[in-house]
């Protein structure tokens, strides 16, 4: 399901997921460091979690975060094309909150695929400084702006052109230090996130 903008409404899918495990918002929230009632804010659209909370969440539910934008159609026999205005995206955060990141997926999703590619948009000001963990590796090149990568205790300045590479065991996040957006093209393998 999406919104009229073309978000996708991820409270419907958490719930879904939720209630296949057969668990309540209470048992959920326990597992996950979150309320019972902000739970129930996100499942039914009216809160949207940050980027290390709903990290959190599909952790505990047994998804990634590719579950959350739907399916995009491909016959893996052909080359799987997607135009830049076609691209399903995902909101977390809150602008307000400065953890307002929006996703945008550029590869289909499912058990079959071993690489996760999205774009991160991050807005002036804006990040997601809860550092996260998860099996696999990752990589980044910065397209557009200025960035801090937090891997650890190490904090590195990234410009436009600048890649980097880490485990995804190591906690990390990431933060706009520019007064411009930041784009970065994010890949992780295998799509655990």
């Amino acid at each position: 399901m999406r919104d009229r903008n073309g978000t996708p409404r991820i409270g419907v899918k958490l719930r879904h997921a939720r209630q296949v495990l057969g668990l309540s918002l209470e048992e959920l929230g326990a597992r996950i460091g979150l309320t019972e009632g902000y739970l129930s804010k996100i499942e039914n659209d009216r809160a949207t979690p940050s980027m290390a909370a709903l990290h959190r969440l599909v952790q505990a539910l047994g998804i990634n975060m590719n579950a959350m934008f739907g399916t995009l159609q491909h016959n893996a026999s052909e080359v799987f094309v997607l135009r830049q205005n076609e691209r399903p995206h995902m909101e977390t955060g809150h602008r307000r909150s400065g953890n307002h990141v929006v996703l945008e997926q550029l590869v289909p999703s499912g058990p079959e695929y071993l690489l996760q590619i999205n774009v991160h948009v991050i807005e002036a000001g804006g990040g997601s400084l809860e550092l996260i963990s998860h099996k696999g590796q990752e990589f980044g090149y910065v397209l557009e702006g200025s960035v801090e990568l937090l891997v650890e205790a190490n904090v590195v300045a990234l410009e436009a052109g600048d890649a980097f590479y880490f485990n995804s065991e190591l906690g990390h996040g990431y933060r706009n230090i520019g007064s411009t957006t930041v784009r970065i093209l994010w890949v992780n393998t295998p799509p655990t996130f």
